[in-house]
């Protein structure tokens, strides 16, 4: 099936506008002129009805009757018809039969013209208009029935040319047809003018928009000096749109450089106990069972880094479906019971420290939207990183805050801290600092941390000293009493 496309979308804007601008202009003239027209036509034809008519009258007022006789016609006195005649306008009496009784001098040999439907219309006994055909020119004529008592005995016929009329309507014609072709196609080139004009900020703004394009410099921004109208709201639009799109994509080259990176990394930490497992392995195919002692401390140490390579492996798919959107499913919790459940996990977690759990009492009644799993999941993080990096004989414990609409569950630890330098980039995935990431760790547990927290709606705030301890913050919003 073939498409046929119109071809006015072909036109450019400015040549549309110009085209606009003629048509509303033609139909403008147009309809003025018709207007124009017909009331001028209609007033100097009413002007002829009135002139003819009154003719008529005057005629009649002159008419003389001599005589008492059953048949009056011969006594019948006409006045001279000249007397009334003009040089446009001509008199005719007839008969009741269309015999001429008298005409005016300024027809000649000519007589006006007198059809059996005007002599039947006359028997009517009114006077009545007709427009008729006499020679090369045409006549208004005005056609008034003679009576005597009560009987029709001729008619009088006033008629005037109409070829005066029919000039001054036809130089009018003329005017109106070549004054308002050459006004639309003044109009038309001045229209072009002015919507080129119009639309040479757009062209500026064009012209910027495509050096930018070609420039690719998306920190470029359209100047504009003009008043705040539609084109000044445009320029604002597009630089705002490219703010936008500069901002999307250095987000998108970080995003980049940190799928770089995070596979990098990755792909580092696996190939460790990968090369472990692969090395071991290789030591027993040596060993045999010649020494069954160190064949166990090998398959201790392969069942270790399988381990760790699971955790790192499962970390590595939660922040996958967490960068995925994946959404966790959430529902009502009491801060009471999920404290509660807590500890019995924490007893679990290896370390030297002592640990001292707020009474769960202390939240009695607070209830907070969140998924548990995840939840205990997120402290879990949070309390095994503090074991791990404080020492034998430290102490690790918890308490709230709050501030409106936010309940805070604090982990604090007597552990070895974190530079301020790191606290910044401690979430960041795989990153390790001196002392803030050593040990068996993936490296991705406060990421996972903050992900967990992130979706929750609420805030993972971190307070540390090195030597003296750290102190994270959760907080959780959309707090309630029960």
């Amino acid at each position: 099936m073939n498409i046929i496309e119109n071809p006015w979308r072909k036109l450019s804007v400015r040549m549309r506008l110009t085209v606009w601008y003629s048509t509303v202009l033609s139909l403008t003239l147009l309809a003025l002129g018709v207007f124009l027209y017909l009331f001028l036509s209609h007033n100097l034809h009413q002007e002829i009805d009135q002139s003819v008519a009154n003719q008529a009258n005057q005629v009649v007022r002159s008419i003389t009757v001599v005589g008492e006789f059953p048949f009056p016609l011969s006594q019948v006195i006409l006045p001279n018809v000249d007397v009334f005649a003009s040089p446009d306008t001509y008199l005719q009496v007839v008969n009741d039969h269309g015999e001429i009784l008298a005409r005016s001098n300024n027809l000649g040999n000519q007589v006006l013209p007198l059809s059996r439907q005007t002599l039947l219309y006359a028997v009517k006994g009114k006077g009545f208009y007709e427009t008729i055909e006499a020679g090369d020119q045409r006549l208004r004529t005005f056609n008034l029935p003679l009576t005597y008592r009560d009987q029709i005995i001729g008619i009088l016929q006033v008629g005037r040319s109409l070829v005066p009329v029919d000039r001054a309507l036809g130089r009018l014609s003329f005017v109106l047809f070549t004054g308002g072709l050459v006004t639309v196609l003044l109009t038309g080139m001045l229209g072009w003018f002015l919507a080129g004009m119009a639309l040479r900020p757009i062209d500026r703004l064009i012209q910027a928009a495509a050096d930018i394009q070609e420039a690719r410099d998306l920190q470029s921004r359209i100047h504009y000096e003009g008043p705040a109208d539609e084109i000044g709201e445009l320029t604002a639009t597009i630089n705002d749109m490219l703010a936008r799109l500069h901002g999307a994509y250095q987000s998108l080259e970080e995003g980049i450089a940190t799928q770089k990176r995070f596979v990098s990394d990755a792909s580092h930490e696996l190939r460790t106990p990968l090369t472990t497992i692969r090395g071991n392995i290789e030591l027993l195919q040596k060993m045999g069972d010649i020494d069954p002692e160190a064949r166990r401390e090998v398959l201790a140490d392969i069942a270790g880094e399988t381990e760790r390579m699971t955790r790192l492996v499962n970390d590595l798919l939660a922040l996958a479906r967490a960068d995925a959107g994946f959404k966790i499913t959430k529902a009502t919790l009491s801060l009471q019971e999920f404290l509660a459940d807590l500890y019995r996990q924490v007893r679990l977690i290896p370390g030297q420290a002592t640990f001292r759990g707020m009474d769960p009492a202390e939240v009695k009644g607070i209830q907070v939207t969140a998924n548990p799993d995840y939840l205990k999941q997120l402290f879990l993080i949070i309390i095994d990183n503090a074991f791990k990096y404080t020492p034998a004989g430290g102490r690790v414990w918890l308490d709230t805050r709050q501030k409106p609409g936010f309940i805070g569950i604090t982990v604090h630890d007597t552990g070895t801290g974190i530079a301020p330098e790191d606290i910044p980039k401690i979430f960041r995935r795989f990153y390790r600092a001196d002392r803030a990431r050593v040990g068996s760790g993936t490296g991705l547990g406060l990421a996972i941390a903050n992900r967990i927290v992130e979706q929750h709606g609420g805030e993972l705030e971190v307070e540390s000293s090195p030597g003296v301890g750290s102190a994270f913050t959760v907080w959780l919003p959309n707090v309630f009493l029960a």
